[in-house]
């Protein structure tokens, strides 16, 4: 009989804790800004017939965030002397052509490479009191094993212009990402001043594929309102 009771308290205390992690929780997510357009399509004509070229720019590392965490950018840059880090804002460019071969993939299917320059000299920001500021010179790479955003280092700069179709850019590929397929390069601006409510036009100048420009459309930053919601942890996500 004893034995009968043991079970009975234990699948209570069992029902009880199921009961407790099933409680409804107020959840929220702070507002951002993101970009309002993401991915461009630019057909290139070619010996062989037109190509289709695809550019995809982010803010953040999407992939990476879910539930109430904020979503923002996590760059920040050392100087010497300082001593704190400073954020600076970034923008993520993942470029190649339809059906490109996947450097990170053994198969080798796919259509070969085409160089697609760019310049991060030639990218500005305007802000909302029409000032504008000029990129780094530099291209960078996503060397990141694990996150999809860029780090400073002298290893993971490029002279610009620089292939962003390269393969060592799309062997690049990190555990959590935007684009499992292909890596990415970075295009950075010395500022931190980047929040929910910056109201920016972000120009990134032009891509450059068998001697063609093909101008890349300026960007506005779109605010993404506070989000709320009920949630059950750690089963729902928003």
């Amino acid at each position: 009989m004893s034995n009968v009771k043991c079970t009975q308290s234990l699948m209570l205390l069992l029902a009880a804790a199921t009961l407790a992690a099933c409680v409804p929780w107020k959840r929220e997510r702070p507002a951002y800004a993101d970009l309002c357009q993401s991915e461009f399509q630019f057909k290139v004509p070619g010996p062989q017939g037109e190509t289709t070229l695809y550019l995809e720019t982010y803010l953040y590392d999407h992939a990476a965030h879910w539930s109430d965490r904020p979503i923002e950018q996590v760059l920040h840059v050392e100087y010497p002397g300082e001593k704190y880090a400073r954020r600076e804002f970034y923008v993520q460019l993942i470029a190649y052509n339809k059906n490109r071969q996947r450097p990170s993939s053994s198969s080798t299917r796919g259509e070969p490479p085409i160089p697609i320059l760019y310049d991060s000299r030639q990218a500005s920001i305007t802000f909302e009191d029409g000032s504008r500021l000029q990129a780094r010179p530099e291209v960078y790479l996503g060397i990141d094993k694990t996150y999809d955003y860029p780090l400073v280092y002298p290893t993971a700069a490029r002279p610009s212009p620089y292939d962003i179709n390269s393969d060592e850019v799309h062997r690049n590929i990190p555990k959590i990402t935007n684009n499992k397929r292909y890596g990415s390069a970075y295009v950075i601006f010395q500022t931190d001043k980047f929040d929910a409510n910056s109201k920016w036009t972000i120009h990134l100048g032009a891509l450059e594929v068998q001697g063609q420009k093909l101008p890349i459309p300026p960007i506005k930053l779109c605010y993404q309102p506070v989000k709320k919601w009920i949630g059950i942890e750690p089963l729902m996500r928003p």
